[in-house]
């Protein structure tokens, strides 16, 4: 059961797409929204003779402008017996600020849209969203935005079909019951997926047109076999859930293929995402998948225990959540 959603809000429609969804978890649950928007000073700019200027009354104006809007949002959830809101306006880096409000009133789960991906684009509005996926202590649920459109009324999200990625490892059990926390129990389909990669080069090479080796094929009897005494765990505690084995060169390939061809409503997964330049460069599986797939995520990191993002953090994601100028 969720009791504090937090969604973020940078003034865009792209933003308030999260809106419906965040609400109707809350009415579900009795679970209290809050509406959270970061004030960042705008950056200094140079004069025609001499260095950057700062202009306080600017800066003033916009602070204005932004509470403001979130007195417009707080307006549009009106009165609701079973789903409170609540506003928050902070100052400073917009991933620290963000992450550090989760950690401070106890956040259940952060909802969010994530915005067009792969090029230009997601890296300039998506990255508030990996932001929070990677120094977030909730998991971070990660909507598409189908177009950008004005609010919609508030319904309760229905997750019939949930993919769950495992690698064999602890997150990924501790990831299943935040899952069931966003999707429920009654009525939905939880698949376990475990993707097993066929090993050597030589291997990889025959699969597309030779089948699997056998290797591989008893590497995923075995797998089956540990995937099988899970689901059977979990169905003892009343979910259904059923076990699913496939082979892939990639692992984060084969999971966006296997959620698109089987129209799964939400793929929920653990990410061991790392920091800095790292990070950046190599990224993690789960980070792949969040590129590539057209579902909704949910994500969340296990390594994050403090809450606190790192000092290269607020550099890299300035200015993210700027205000609306007007």
């Amino acid at each position: 059961m969720l009791h504090r959603i937090m969604v973020p809000l940078d003034g865009s429609t792209f933003a308030e797409a999260a809106l419906p969804i965040a609400f109707g978890l809350a009415r579900r649950d009795g679970a209290t929204v809050h509406l959270v928007r970061v004030h960042e000073p705008p950056t200094p700019v140079a004069g025609p003779e001499g260095p950057a200027m700062y202009d306080p009354e600017i800066d003033e104006d916009l602070e204005r402008k932004g509470k403001r809007y979130l007195g417009v949002m707080m307006a549009w959830t009106g009165g609701d017996d079973r789903a409170r809101a609540v506003t928050a306006y902070l100052h400073g880096p917009a991933i620290e600020c963000l992450s550090t409000y989760v950690q401070e009133n106890a956040i259940d789960l952060v909802v969010m849209t994530t915005h067009a991906r792969g090029g230009v684009s997601r890296a300039l509005l998506g990255s508030v969203a990996d932001g929070l996926v990677r120094y977030s202590l909730a998991p971070v649920l990660l909507v598409p935005p189908r177009h950008e459109a004005a609010l919609a009324p508030a319904t309760t999200p229905v997750f019939r079909r949930v993919l769950l990625p495992v690698d064999g490892g602890t997150a990924g059990d501790r990831m299943i019951e935040h899952a069931v926390a966003v999707a429920g129990a009654p009525g939905i389909e939880y698949t376990l997926l475990r993707v097993v990669t066929a090993g050597a080069s030589s291997v990889r090479a025959a699969l597309p047109h030779r089948g699997e080796a056998p290797v591989s094929r008893v590497q995923r009897a075995t797998v089956q076999a540990t995937l099988g005494t899970k689901a059977e765990g979990l169905a003892a505690r009343g979910l259904a859930v059923r076990p699913q084995v496939v082979v892939d060169d990639d692992p984060a390939d084969g999971i966006v293929r296997y959620a698109a061809e089987n129209a799964f409503d939400l793929v929920a997964m653990a990410t061991r995402s790392r920091g800095g330049l790292e990070r950046l460069l190599l990224g993690s599986v789960a980070d792949r998948v969040l590129r590539k797939a057209e579902t909704t995520l949910l994500l969340w990191n296990p390594g994050q225990q403090s809450g606190v993002v790192p000092v290269e953090a607020p550099g890299f994601f300035a200015g993210v959540l700027a205000p609306t100028p007007s």
